[in-house]
């Protein structure tokens, strides 16, 4: 059964309008509507687009579950006749793992960054469950604001997870018919064919039965080619109804464009990993792409190199735009993506690290095509920088704010098209290194040099088998060297010579760390811990890595017996802080993670409510694992778990509780536990 869901009445119609006069005034259209849409670019940016015909539609046509492995070799078996007219190449969605702008690859997440042409780091949308509205604005509110007065705009979806990323749209004003077909494939033809026979300017066609067969049955099972068959059936009648509206109204210029939610696994199931099958989804128009930006017949990726240097479904939105003229001013876009239809590209693939001391944020990109110009870069819409037409990278520390978590919205304008990148940065202002960090300090391994050497004398670090060394001296983040450990060669343990930290009636354990998150999966891999791993509950105190750069603290003493501090994480590439601290004696344990990107995230004062804290020694021998467990064979113990490479820096344990204060102090000072001669 489907339910239409129309505009408001005109009077509330009038009202959101009103009230979207912040949106309104940062768009640009041709086409002779009086609305003021949100504002023009600096005059030396040339970015303003020239108008498109009066009568430029767009139909696009979104479909869960078609991948583009599957959509490839059916289109080769003539399969897909109507998908085969269109210029169809692969694109990237996800984001980019282990930055701010990651998203898992589900329906809801995919669907909000073809709306609105950002990734979850400005739309919000980061699970299936419909319980967070998209917190950008969608394509729908951009076309109402900058299309020719009277265009109307209409949506007929099948999935379930669409209609709640549309509905703030529909009472706004901003669409005014919105269909839910609730799975029914067949209603999203049917009123998405009456929208374009009535004229519709934007129609958004969303079908799902691919991804249903394909749950259900995999791949192999015929039902998921008669799915594919009958999307390609559905979009021949789209085809069809435009080319009859073109007929009867020839001034009309239609784009349509098809595209995919997101890849499935080998199964055909969908999973929130960020696997490169998973982020792999198409593009298809039944206009040309600009060259520099994607290429026909263009291979599935295999690697991250591969899927990186493809479009995206954040150049979705901005590609319908230029279509139909609305160009968006480079002060006020706020798009990741780009056209992919303009003649003109602008940069891709911007990244952003955090400086060595949280006090810059260093951007990176790629040139997408030859210019003559310069590149712009605005942070927040304020032009901050002109760089040459050959610039791959900025670095912005013109900061002057107290110490916080800070986002900016940067745009590089290069060839007059503006490609914007929303920043974080956990900012520090410089502090002094707090001098009680000397106090009850039992370890201190600076890590600047090999063989590591403990500062206070009463330890050993070192790889488990001298001869095969997995250890390599790393730039780390004070302008000094850090120990990089790879356990495909081997791993390091560290060794007490005195009494047993662990033992200790309160303790901590500090260091700085690094990691490509690559080793994060859903087993995890040890960071630093002094059991055998095979389960939290075993005697002793992991530190450990999960999927999706997290962070986990387990304590426990066997017999079932454990207690964990969860869901902290770290940015990829990145050097991070991270601390436990165990008061025994009050049968409290806390943790730390200070990542220049995220911020603070700590858990403090959690009763220890399981473990036996006289068994926290682990395998009693004083010996723990960096980047493996006590046992120095934690992959072997641990199905799919994964060696790898973790970098740590300024390890050090304390025979007391840390304060919250000096913790920051270690992050804010800009300095090495070494520079107070502990």
């Amino acid at each position: 059964m489907a339910w239409i869901l129309a505009r408001p009445a005109r009077g509330r119609y009038a009202l959101s309008l009103a009230m979207a006069g912040v949106a309104a005034a940062a768009l640009t259209a041709c086409g002779g509507d009086d609305a003021q849409p949100p504002a023009a670019s600096p005059s030396d940016s040339g970015n303003k687009t020239n108008p498109a015909p009066a009568a430029s539609k767009v139909l696009l046509i979104g479909v869960d579950g078609a991948t583009y492995e599957q959509v490839q070799s059916a289109i080769l078996r003539r399969e897909l006749p109507n998908l085969a007219q269109l210029n169809l190449v692969p694109a990237a969605t996800g984001g980019m793992p282990g930055t701010v702008t990651a998203q898992p690859p589900l329906d809801a997440p995919s669907w909000a960054t073809v709306l609105t042409g950002t990734w979850a780091n400005r739309h919000g949308v980061t699970d299936d469950t419909g319980s967070v509205a998209p917190q950008a604005p969608s394509m729908f509110r951009y076309f109402r604001a900058g299309a020719k007065a009277g265009t109307q705009l209409g949506s007929a979806v099948s999935s379930a997870v669409v209609p709640p990323l549309l509905a703030a749209e529909r009472d706004a004003g901003n669409l005014d018919t919105l269909v839910d077909c609730a799975s029914a494939d067949s209603c999203v033809t049917q009123n998405s064919v009456k929208l374009v026979q009535s004229g519709y300017g934007l129609v958004f066609a969303q079908y799902s039965a691919p991804a249903l067969a394909a749950e259900a049955d995999g791949f192999s099972a015929g039902t998921y080619a008669t799915a594919l068959t009958g999307f390609d059936q559905a979009l021949g009648q789209l085809l069809a109804a435009v080319a009859e509206r073109r007929k009867a109204q020839p001034n009309e210029d239609w784009l349509v464009m098809v595209t995919t939610s997101h890849g499935l696994d080998a199964t055909g199931a969908t999973t929130s990993l960020p696997t490169i099958e998973n982020r792999t989804a198409f593009i298809a128009m039944n206009k040309p792409l600009n060259a520099a930006l994607a290429s026909t017949g263009t291979a599935a990726p295999i690697t991250p190199a591969d899927l990186s240097a493809l479009s995206t479904e954040a150049d979705i939105a901005p590609t319908l735009l230029a279509h139909v003229g609305i160009a968006v001013d480079a002060a006020a876009n706020r798009f990741d993506g780009m056209p992919l239809n303009g003649a003109s590209a602008g940069v891709r693939g911007i990244r952003m690290a955090v400086g060595r001391y949280n006090d810059s944020i260093e951007l990176t990109w790629q040139n997408a095509s030859a210019s003559a110009g310069e590149t712009l870069v605005l942070r927040d819409g304020v032009q901050i920088a002109k760089l040459p037409a050959s610039a791959t990278q900025y670095a912005d520390n013109a900061f002057d704010m107290p110490t916080g978590l800070y986002r900016f919205n940067y745009t590089l304008v290069r060839n007059g098209v503006p490609v914007s990148y929303q920043a974080q940065i956990n900012y520090v202002k410089p502090v002094p290194l707090a001098t009680t960090l000397r106090d009850n300090l039992a370890a201190y391994f600076s890590l600047d040099a090999k063989p590591p050497v403990d500062a206070k004398g009463g330890a050993t670090l070192g790889p488990w088998l001298p001869p095969t060394d997995g250890g390599t001296l790393v730039d780390d983040n004070f302008g000094a060297k850090g120990l990089r450990v790879d356990s495909n060669v081997d791993a390091y343990q560290l060794v007490q010579n005195g009494a047993d930290i662990a033992q200790s009636p309160r303790f901590t354990i500090g260091l700085w760390f690094r990691t490509d998150c690559t080793q994060g999966n859903g087993t995890g891999e040890p960071i630093l811990s002094n059991k055998n791993y095979t389960s939290g509950a075993n005697p002793g105190i992991a530190l450990g890595l999960f999927g999706t750069c997290e962070i986990r603290f387990n304590i426990g003493s066997g017999g079932g017996k454990r207690d964990d501090i969860n869901g902290m994480k770290v940015s990829a590439n990145q050097w991070a802080y991270l601390a436990l601290s165990v008061d025994a004696v009050a049968k409290k344990f806390s943790a730390y993670v200070i990542d220049p990107v995220l911020g603070l995230q700590k858990v403090e004062n959690k009763a220890i409510a399981a473990t036996d804290v006289t068994k926290l020694n682990g395998l009693a021998t004083k010996v723990w694992g960096l980047n493996d467990d006590a046992t120095h064979n934690y992959v072997a113990n641990n199905a799919g778990s994964l060696k790898g490479v973790m970098a740590f820096n300024d390890l050090a344990m304390w025979t007391r509780v840390l304060t919250l204060d000096e913790l920051k102090s270690i992050t804010a000072s800009r300095q090495p536990l070494s520079s107070l001669n502990p």
